[in-house]
This record gives structure tokens, C-alpha cells and sequence, in this order.
């Protein structure tokens, strides 16, 4: 006889109890399921008071009322490029539809002779007329707000070079700023001698890479004391073969082949480890963040988890963007574990064309700071703008959520190609507005020789949603351009935030902060070894808010922004307190600082703040 049936006398009788097993199995499981809904619904509606997605029409960023707003507000700009003394123009007009020439357009602020004036070099690209001279890079010098173009003097015309981006930094630990040159084709490295010459080292320093060079941001992810870098490299660009005319399908869209990203392999991108005697180390595969899927533009390093490390943002053009959390020198089979890719984890795989990246904090706006960075992330056409909240999850981390249409930061965005993109206060209320140049890689229907331009955005802070303003700001801003690089700082040391914009075969602009108000700032240098400074965490107590930045973190697309912070202190003529968090895990902290411009130094090289 089998074991384990019942015998034939007590089936019925089995049955019955089975019954009602079952019938009180079911109600339990429906109480369970009626208080799973009952959660679910809760959640939900919570998820929809938190989106807005309860009434769509609010998840979407219009013009509504700007005009008002704009008045309001009175941020102004105006353009001030040529009176300036900036004379550069990009490229020469005439398109050859392929994408690297598509693709530039980027600066950087710097201040190479240490006098305090940020400086400006723009990125320039040979043309089909052969005119090398006149289609070089450019580096201004800034003295007191007027321009001089010391590009020869210097030695950072780069005549040669396709330029795509450009970044400052003291990578030798010598106290001025060197340049770093990202090209279609070898990359640059100019050394800065202290005298105003630059010494191109880019081979000697064992970074002279040749793939297609984009995005560069700075850091001492090891903690040892130098400098390091990473490159981002874009596709295997070769359109040996292929006329400009022959189109290819993107997403929706029909592009001529060689300006689809689709058509080319992706190149891994490019981590530095700085030796400390001059030289560096390519490390990218052993950290673990070499990105060989990728196709990136933009990349940045800041402790985005508050560990103290500094952990690296990578955005990926038709690819998932990804985030790689340092794991501070973990260490397995007695090798270190550096990095470790938290993208999908943390709600950060972002499968859009991603192109600019800046970082701020703005949990205020949801009620939820934690001072931890958030990100905003420019996209393609028909994909709108991505605004990555931080949000601590108890015994799990750090995870983001995207609040784009919370911010009213979508539907403007799905017309445009956005690119460089800043986290500023223009009008110094203490709410960080937001800057995005915009320009379209899609052809005129009619001239297939022009692209089409677009208008850069600037979105006002209003406390709970942005609103773009940049119609009402004043006329360079009411006009369309083919912009791409897009970088800010106070150039005319006054206390507020200016802003460059390359702009795509023509000439740049020159945005100087004009916006109407008796709101204070308080302007942040921070003095001591950049490996140190890049990443360094900065807050701003008002006694009643603290405002948190980044020193050197905030990037954006092919460029730099002066690092600088630009504290807007409303009212309030001075701040309770700022404390530093040093990128090497020291700490300064500084109590009633007065407005205007305070200087603090690294502990090391400490001196006392004016």
C-alpha cells in the first residue's frame, strides 16, 4: 500500500475538512490581498501626490505665465562677447554632415596666471577650407572683465587637433592650472610653466589617447594624495565609403548615416592614475569603469552616497548611463576593489541619449534634503530632460528618483537637443535655477547644409517648480542658436554667475548677469592641493536652511565651469556657518562669514580667512 493517501472510510470526511481549510485559507488570503491593494493604493497615491501625475497637465513644463514670472523674477542677461574682446568663431559655416564636426563646441574657465580673473579657452575644429590658423583653439586672458587672446603667446592653439573639450587642473601639484584637450583623435595635456607658456606633454605624461575624446572630469578617487582624471571617449567614427546623403534609421528619426551614433562601435572610456612624479597610469579595466558599451559624453566625479569617496557618474549616449559606487579600496584576492556598478541599483541606468550632467542638491523642493548630490542630465530630441533626486534608503543606500515632471522640467525638453547645462543661482534668492544650451543635430528640411537651431533654456527656481524664463531675460536670449558647450562663472567678479555658450559653427556668447535685486552672495575660493579641492563638499548653514555644493564637481558638456561656488544668501548678509568637507577627508568649518568673497585653505596649507 502507498503511504500518505487517505484510506477509503475517511475521504468524505476529509473532504469536508478540506473544504473548510480552503474557504479559511481564501479569507485569509483576502484580508491579506485587501490590505496588499489597500497598501498598494496608498503607495500609489502617494507616488501621484509626489509626480503629479494625478493631473498630467502639471507634470509638463510650459510658457504659461513666464512673461509675469519673468518680470518677477528680473533675471537678465546680456551679451557682452565682442565689447569683451572675444572675437572666436567655430568652425567655418560650411557643414560636411559628419558627426564629430556636429558634435563640438566646448570651453573651459580657468585662471591660468593665478590672479583671480577667470580666463576662457574655446575649442575649435579644422575645416574643408584648410585655414588651420583660423579655425584653432582659443585661450583668453581675463583682466577685469576685458579679454585678451594670448592663444600663440601661450602655446594652446592646438593647430592640429580636432578639439572637442577642455578642462583646468593642477595635475602636477605646482600651483597653477594646466589644460587638458579632448580630441577627435590624440588628446592634449599642456603643462602650465608659471610664466604663461604651456608645454604640450601629453605623450611624455602617458596621456596622449587617440580614440574619440569627449567629457573629462578630475579626482583623487584612491585617496593618495594625486590628482587623477577620466576621459570619455565617444564611437569608432569611420565614414570611409559612406555619402553624407545615405540615411539610416535613429529611434524615429531618418539621419544620414554618418551622423547616427548607431552606425559606429562604442570606444571604452579612459581612467588616469596619477603617479605623482608627472606621468599616469591607464587603470580603467582593473577599476573596473572602463564603460565599453558606452558612447560617452560626459562623466563625473563626487561622492554621490556620503561615504567620503568619490564615486563616478558616466553619461552614455544610446546606452545605459552608469553610476560606479568607490568602494575605497575593498580588497579581494589582496588586489583593491574600486569601483562597482550601482547604475540599475540605484535607479540610475538611463537608456536616453544623455549629453550634458551637472550636480546639485534641491531636496528642499520635496521636503526631503539629505545633502546629498542630485543630478540633472540633458537628452536628445523627443526624450525630455532627466532632473535624479537622492533619496537615502535605510540599511540599502542611496537610490534616485526621477522628479523631471515634479519640476515642471519635461515638456519644453522633448522639442530640443540639450547639451552643456549648469545648477546656478542667477538671482542669488538661494534656490539653484538651471541653464541649458540647446541645439538641434537634425537637418532643415530645406537646407540640408544647416541644422536646426534651437533656444537655450533658463528655468527660475521658484521653490517647488522651475519655469523657463529665457524669452523674458533679454534679446541674446530671445534668439536660436546651434549651441553645445555651456559654462558659468562670475567673470566680472561682481557676485553673481555669468555664462559662456559655444555655439556650433558660429560665434559665442558672452552672458553677462544683469538680474535686478538686492539678494547677497557669497563667493567660495578655496585655496590648497587639487586633489583635495575636486569633489569637495561644501555647506552653507543660514541658521534656518543649508545650501550644499560641490567644489569642482559640477560639470558639464565638453567644458568646465569655473569651480568657484556661488552662494545666493537672499537677504541675509551673512551665513552661520560653512563647512568643508575636503575631498581627503579633512574638515574646515568657518563661522559668521560675511557676504561678498571668503577664502579658506586646505588644513595643510592653512592660513587665516580674510
Amino acid at each position: 500500500m502507498i503511504t500518505g493517501l487517505p484510506s477509503p472510510s475517511s475521504a468524505g470526511q476529509d473532504r469536508k475538512g478540506s473544504k473548510r481549510m480552503r474557504r479559511a485559507h481564501l479569507s485569509i488570503w483576502a484580508i491579506i490581498g485587501g490590505m496588499l491593494a489597500l497598501g498598494a493604493l496608498a503607495l500609489f497615491l502617494d507616488n501621484l501626490q509626489d509626480t503629479d501625475l494625478a493631473d498630467p497637465t502639471k507634470g509638463l513644463t510650459t510658457d504659461f505665465k513666464s512673461s509675469d514670472i519673468a518680470e518677477t523674477t528680473l533675471i537678465r542677461f546680456a551679451d557682452q562677447a565682442r565689447e569683451r574682446g572675444i572675437d572666436f568663431s567655430h568652425g567655418s559655416g560650411k557643414r560636411t554632415r559628419m558627426l564629430p564636426e556636429d558634435n563640438a563646441g566646448g570651453l573651459a574657465w580657468g585662471d591660468i596666471d593665478g590672479d583671480g580673473d577667470w580666463d576662457l579657452y574655446i575649442v575649435n575644429f579644422p575645416t574643408v577650407t584648410g585655414d588651420v590658423e583660423a579655425n584653432a583653439n582659443r585661450l583668453y586672458r581675463n583682466d577685469d572683465g576685458q579679454f585678451t587672446d594670448i592663444t600663440n603667446e601661450a602655446g594652446v592653439s592646438d593647430p592640429d587637433g580636432f578639439g572637442m573639450g577642455a578642462s583646468f587642473a593642477d595635475y602636477d601639484g605646482d600651483g597653477d592650472q594646466d589644460l587638458y584637450v579632448s580630441n577627435y583623435g590624440p588628446n592634449r595635456l599642456f603643462r602650465n610653466s608659471g610664466s604663461g607658456v604651456f608645454e604640450e606633454v601629453a605623450h611624455q605624461a602617458g596621456v596622449n589617447d587617440s580614440l574619440w575624446g569627449t567629457g573629462v572630469t578630475w579626482g583623487d578617487y584612491d585617496r593618495d594624495g594625486h590628482l587623477d582624471f577620466y576621459v570619455c571617449n565617444y564611437v569608432n567614427f569611420d565614414a570611409e565609403g559612406f555619402e553624407p546623403g545615405y540615411v539610416s534609421s535613429f529611434g524615429a528619426y531618418m539621419v544620414p548615416f554618418t551622423l547616427n551614433p548607431n552606425s559606429f562601435d562604442p570606444q571604452p572610456n579612459r581612467l588616469y592614475r596619477n603617479r605623482g612624479d608627472g606621468t599616469f597610469e591607464e587603470v580603467a579595466e582593473k577599476a573596473g569603469v572602463s564603460n565599453f558599451h558606452g558612447r560617452s559624453f560626459s562623466a563625473v566625479f563626487c561622492d554621490l552616497d556620503g561615504d567620503g569617496w568619490l564615486d563616478l557618474y558616466v553619461n552614455n549616449d544610446v546606452s545605459t548611463n552608469k553610476l560606479y559606487r568607490n568602494m575605497g579600496g575593498e580588497f579581494q584576492d589582496e588586489e583593491p576593489i574600486f569601483f562597482s556598478d550601482f547604475s540599475t541599483l540605484s535607479g540610475t541606468a538611463d537608456p536616453r541619449g544623455s549629453m550634458g550632467l551637472s550636480v546639485g542638491e534641491i531636496g528642499f523642493m520635496t521636503g526631503k534634503p539629505d545633502g546629498l548630490p542630485d543630478l540633472f542630465i540633458t537628452h536628445w530630441v523627443a526624450q525630455e530632460n532627466a532632473f535624479y533626486q537622492s533619496l537615502v534608503i535605510p540599511d540599502h543606500g542611496v537610490e534616485y528618483r526621477d522628479k523631471t515632471r515634479r519640476f515642471r522640467l519635461g515638456e519644453l525638453s522633448l522639442d530640443m537637443v540639450g547639451w552643456g547645462c549648469a545648477l546656478a543661482d542667477f538671482d542669488l534668492d538661494g534656490r539653484p535655477d538651471i541653464a541649458v544650451a540647446n541645439g538641434s543635430t537634425l537637418e532643415e528640411k530645406n537646407d540640408p547644409t544647416q541644422l536646426r537651431a534651437e533656444s537655450v533654456f533658463i528655468f527660475w527656481n521658484d521653490g517647488k517648480i522651475f519655469h523657463n524664463v529665457a524669452p523674458y531675460t533679454g534679446d541674446p536670449l530671445a534668439e536660436r542658436y546651434w549651441a553645445r558647450g555651456l559654462a558659468t562663472a562670475d567673470f566680472d567678479s561682481d557676485g553673481d554667475v555669468d555664462i559662456a555658450i559655444a555655439i556650433n559653427q558660429g560665434q559665442p556668447l558672452l552672458l553677462q548677469n544683469q538680474t535686478i535685486t538686492q539678494n547677497h552672495s557669497l563667493v567660495l575660493k578655496l585655496k590648497g592641493p587639487d586633489a583635495a579641492r575636486f569633489g569637495a563638499k561644501v555647506e552653507l548653514d543660514l541658521g534656518t536652511t543649508t545650501q550644499t555644493q560641490w567644489w569642482g564637481a559640477d560639470v558639464t558638456y565638453l567644458g568646465m565651469h569655473a569651480p568657484d561656488l556661488i552662494f545666493g544668501l537672499g537677504q541675509n548678509q551673512s551665513a552661520h556657518q560653512i563647512r568643508i568637507h575636503w575631498a581627503d577627508g579633512k574638515t574646515t568649518t568657518r563661522d559668521n562669514v560675511q557676504a561678498g568673497t571668503a577664502t579658506v585653505h586646505h588644513p595643510a596649507t592653512s592660513t587665516p580667512m580674510p
